[in-house]
């Protein structure tokens, strides 16, 4: 095996080759100490030369980094196909890398791999003193990697992710560098939103604070799109938390008070202000509103939108079906759901809103056996993937349904006497 260590002026350099095993016999042994001009010059000598080796021996050897790779995929239930497309690399350079037939030990590359899996470099053989700083680049990078799994509904790998990016960013900024401040407020709207996606309504409170950083950055770089989208979510998770009063506050904010907001980031605020007046039964502001948000989704390149995404025309259709679902007014529900299907990404989170709307609306539609069909299915799947949110839809239809059987039980009750007293014998 071929090792490596350092720190900011020297690296050291080691090889261990054995008979095989832990408990292998010892066959060489060498370590080098240079400057880390000379020693990457060595390290590539010293490289080949290990490489030769194993070659001689017939066999590849996995290296630490390939057997982390190895052990990471099959906890996370991924294919060599999916984990080479989370680290952008071609599927047979993924493959090299975890049966070591191509060694994986340029620093660089372990590092940009550590910051997509959210693990720390160490477990892929690089010192802990080795830091180094990332880039604006590299941190939104990571950001954009981690709206790619909420997309999936791999939500606890974004959480991760996101969690370890945000504590090293911070870390690292000991100025207010305009741009390293921007990228930082951008992870904490992906934290705020990843982990709204993995709680309950009632523990959307844990969402908050990242929002609020998010809006504390925003001021302080003076930048009107960042502060609508921080002012607009944390008005969201008021509206989940049922403070219908305080999330009208915070969205209205977000509307008035953010003149050069970006289109997405004005147009998402104004949908999740549309769904906030439906909350207090303002079903006129709901419609003008809602008409509004539809307008702006035409005025913008949806690849560059501040929302990642999660502000488009399906998002805006999804909207008007679930709530026309929740006014009982089911097929004009079901009309707006597949006109979302067609604008909207063919992903698993995108799969999941979809179902769990048309299960609210075809339950509410009356529609009982294929609504609760829908909706044992997405409950699955939720739990599956930690999509805990989609999950309090399944709630909402279940407590429906109690309630609806509640009430069909009371009706029938009268019934139920007559006979009785009539002694009529159910048959």
């Amino acid at each position: 095996m071929l090792y490596c260590i350092g720190d900011y002026y020297n690296y050291w350099y080691f090889w261990v080759e054995t008979t095989g095993g832990k408990s292998g016999t010892v066959l060489s042994l060498g370590i080098k100490k240079e400057p880390e001009n000379l020693a990457l010059s060595w390290y590539s000598r010293a490289k080949r030369g290990y490489e030769t080796m194993a070659q001689h021996k017939g066999k590849s050897t996995p290296s630490l980094a390939g057997q982390v790779l190895k052990d990471y995929r099959k906890s996370h239930s991924l294919t060599q196909e999916q984990i080479a497309y989370d680290l952008r690399l071609e599927p047979r350079t993924y493959r090299a890398y975890e049966t070591g037939e191509y060694p994986l030990n340029n620093i660089n590359e372990l590092r940009r791999i550590a910051d997509l899996l959210g693990i720390e470099p160490e477990r892929l053989g690089l010192a802990s003193s080795l830091y180094v700083p990332r880039t604006p680049e590299q941190i939104e990078d990571i950001i954009q990697h981690a709206w790619d799994l909420i997309g999936e509904s791999r939500v606890q790998e974004a959480q991760t992710i996101i969690d370890r990016l945000i504590r090293h960013v911070e870390i690292q900024i000991v100025s207010e560098n305009p741009d390293l401040l921007r990228s930082l407020a951008r992870a904490y709207h992906t934290a705020g939103y990843v982990t709204s996606v993995g709680t309950r309504s009632y523990e959307s409170y844990k969402a908050i604070p990242h929002y609020h950083q998010m809006e504390v950055i925003a001021r302080i770089v003076n930048d009107d799109t960042l502060l609508n989208l921080a002012l607009t979510y944390q008005g969201d998770m008021y509206q989940r938390l049922g403070e219908a009063k305080k999330a009208i506050t915070y969205l209205e904010a977000a509307r008035d008070t953010t003149p050069r907001a970006d289109v997405a980031a004005q147009g998402n605020g104004i949908q999740l202000l549309g769904r906030a007046y439906l909350r207090v039964n303002n079903v006129d502001g709901f419609e003008r509103t809602m008409a509004k948000s539809e307008e702006l989704t035409h005025a913008f390149d949806p690849k560059a939108s501040s929302t990642h995404g999660h502000y488009s025309l399906g998002t805006v259709y999804e909207e008007y079906g679930r709530s026309y679902a929740n006014l009982g007014l089911m097929q004009k529900a079901l009309d707006y759901l597949d006109l979302a299907q067609t604008a909207l990404p063919q992903t698993k989170f995108w799969e999941l809103l979809l179902t769990t709307a048309r299960a609210i609306a075809l339950v509410k539609g009356k529609e009982l056996r294929a609504g609760l069909d829908l909706a044992t299915q997405a409950a699955n799947e939720c739990i599956e993937t930690g999509n805990i949110r989609f999950l309090d839809r399944i709630y909402i239809i279940d407590h429906y349904v109690e309630e609806l059987t509640r009430d069909i039980m009371q009706l029938r009750k009268p019934v139920r006497e007559a006979l009785h007293r009539g002694q009529v014998t159910e048959i």
